[in-house]
């Protein structure tokens, strides 16, 4: 009887030490279950060291780049936070408004930046973040304006209808609106040209502003909402599939499509080193070669939510997290897989 009892208590203490083992190294966001599958391709996020990490005291809404400093709008605190990359610390915030809402950019010497809580778009200092001039417009509950800049005037996509409207920066006035499509909600200048992202036709349209007309319906990978430019392309990223077209601006075609293997997520694009950059959800960063169109590096995990390319830096915003993350791009292209 001894005989039987011993090997059999022998197994069962070899098999809870195998358990604990399994439950201490478990990781429930590893492996992922989505994806690209390519063996050495995914790696765990958590991997991944940063250069530098700034805890934020409130939601944030947006990240703007402005060579070395960042601009991050919390949105209900109606605060805008100025983050200096040089000395990794928080310089100064701002109190700016209501109920901010995205869109943050720099243009004519001033920060414009959306307030959906007093419906209006605010016109800022730089310097200080005192508000110059705010010109009301109607923002949709819930909305995320977008805006753009070309030689002349403020372009933003102000309502859920697909009103886009150009405003004159010196003026701080209204000077004509345009209809494009409902939902739109991404907007870029380049090349002579708006771009925009309309989710409701699964198309990148193309603005003239020397005659505020549509001239072009581009169809795209579908549901696109996020848009960048670099190595003489425009990036657009498709929520349904989580496919990014590559698209000539010059002939208005797309010239490639890139599978993410995250399909019905959002996410954000960034350019630089030579390399597109996108956040989704449970995929904080991938890095795609721009000139081979190959998707090099999928971290997957938690993190991310928006990513920007600044001051030879990747930028990682962190929404749950209410974190700022900093990345060398150099220590991103040589992390490797176990």
């Amino acid at each position: 009887m001894k005989k039987i009892l011993i090997p059999l208590l022998f197994l069962a203490i070899l098999g809870g030490f195998a358990k604990e083992k399994n439950k201490a190294n478990s990781n429930p966001a590893w492996p992922p279950r989505e994806g690209i599958k390519t063996p050495g391709v995914q790696i765990p996020f958590s991997k991944l060291k940063t250069e530098a990490d700034w805890k934020l005291e409130g939601p944030p809404d947006w990240l703007y780049a402005q060579g070395p400093v960042m601009l991050v709008p919390l949105a209900k605190r109606g605060e805008l936070s100025r983050i200096a990359g040089q000395d990794n610390k928080i310089s100064e915030s701002w109190k700016v408004g209501q109920a901010l809402c995205g869109g943050l950019i720099e243009a004519f010497s001033h920060l414009w930046l959306p307030d959906c809580g007093a419906q209006q778009l605010h016109k800022l200092n730089p310097r200080d973040g005192k508000i110059i001039a705010s010109i009301p417009l109607r923002f949709a509950p819930g909305a995320k304006p977008a805006l753009a800049a070309n030689a002349d005037s403020i372009w933003t996509l102000s309502d859920e209808a697909g009103t886009l409207s150009r405003l004159d920066p010196a003026n701080n006035r209204i000077l004509h609106e345009i209809r494009v499509s409902a939902g739109c909600n991404s907007i870029h200048f380049e090349q002579e040209m708006l771009w925009i992202t309309c989710p409701s036709e699964n198309r990148l349209v193309q603005v003239n502003p020397r005659t505020n007309l549509v001239e072009k319906r581009i169809e795209t990978a579908a549901s696109p909402h996020a848009l960048t430019f670099g190595e003489g392309h425009l990036w657009v990223l498709g929520g349904k599939e989580g496919k990014i077209s590559k698209i000539d601006p010059k002939t208005a075609k797309e010239i490639a499509s890139i599978e993410t293997g995250v399909p019905g997520a959002t996410g954000s694009l960034a350019f630089g080193d030579g390399a597109l950059w996108v956040s989704q959800p449970g995929y904080p960063l991938t890095r795609i070669d721009a000139r081979t169109n190959k998707l090099l590096r999928q971290f997957a995990g938690e993190g991310g939510a928006m990513v920007r390319f600044a001051a030879g830096s990747l930028w990682l915003l962190d929404s749950n997290k209410l974190l700022l993350q900093r990345f060398d791009p150099r220590r991103v292209a040589l992390t490797l897989p176990d």
